[in-house]
């Protein structure tokens, strides 16, 4: 497949059981890893709204009140389970260096809903995401990247990830217009970080801070609830519309198991290839790090 390398960690039952680089790829091989940046995005706002800075039902209105009608009661959950009704079908400004993320989101909110908001899915997340990190920006009065340290990089020993989507710069590239939906880079042993508090339901298992907990259990349950049900589908890949009975997070995917009566598998694939996984059922985590032409 002409791929430089791909590398593979995966733990079971909070052991770390493989660790292995193929290729190219080493322990300092950092990637663009397009849509998994969901579930990182969704970290930073789940630590905002156990924080109390944000709700889940925080609106649009409360932070943008000259904004249109039609657009003031669209949530928080909305933008980040694809159910606002903004378009889905552009990158638009979120790859525009030149802009800033409040200049970003105030673009979208600007145009056509596509559908009313909570009544439709439709995958993509450019323009919602970047509308739900921009409320984050004014609810804190931080910028996003301000609020990606504090809240994911320090607590979880973070080293290596940032938002530099396609630049191949080294150590960490700071940006006024973050890709919140798409734009992280990451290697394998940061990315690992978050499966692993993942599969461990809120609790830190390595770095300075070890043992303690990220997130409150009830936040993770109201994270993995599926926010997709009883919307009607409009946009859903291919890949996900193979398995029937198939939900959405808050920044990942809900995919049933064949096991009855088992829990669920949250995965977060990127189009470049990269994805992260937590299965319940088999009791494993993975992240499979690779980049492909998409």
């Amino acid at each position: 497949y002409r791929l430089d390398g791909a590398s593979l960690w995966v733990a079971q039952n909070g052991q770390p059981v493989l660790t292995r680089h193929y290729g190219g790829y080493s322990d300092a091989t950092r990637i663009p890893i397009a849509s998994a940046s969901k579930w990182v995005s969704a970290l930073v706002l789940a630590r905002l709204v156990e924080r109390g800075t944000l709700r889940w039902d925080s609106t649009v209105g409360e932070w943008w009140p000259t904004v249109a009608a039609d657009k003031r009661n669209i949530t928080l959950a909305q933008l980040f389970s694809h159910a606002s009704g903004l378009p889905v079908d552009s990158l638009g400004c979120t790859v525009n260096p030149l802009s800033t993320l409040q200049a970003c989101a105030a673009q979208f909110l600007s145009g056509p809903l596509v559908s009313p908001p909570g009544t439709a899915f439709a995958y993509g997340g450019s323009p919602s995401m970047q509308v739900a990190g921009a409320m984050a920006e004014r609810a804190t009065g931080q910028s996003w990247e301000a609020l990606f340290v504090r809240e994911l990089v320090v607590p979880l020993g973070i080293t290596s990830m940032d938002y530099g989507f396609t630049s191949t710069a080294p150590g960490p590239v700071s940006t006024g217009n973050p890709f919140i939906g798409g734009g992280v880079r990451s290697t394998l042993a940061d990315y690992r970080k978050l499966m692993a508090m993942w599969q461990a339901d809120g609790v830190i298992r390595e770095g300075p801070f070890a043992g303690q907990r990220y997130l409150v259990s009830s936040t993770i349950r109201a994270m993995q609830r599926d926010h997709a049900a009883g919307t009607e589908r409009l946009e859903v890949p291919s890949s996900v519309a193979l398995y029937p009975g198939w939900g959405y997070g808050f920044g990942f995917w809900i995919l049933p198991t064949t096991r009855a009566g088992a829990p669920v598998i949250e995965s977060s694939p990127g189009a470049f290839g990269f994805q992260g996984w937590v299965d319940g059922a088999a009791g494993i985590a993975g992240v499979f790090m690779v980049q492909d032409a998409n």
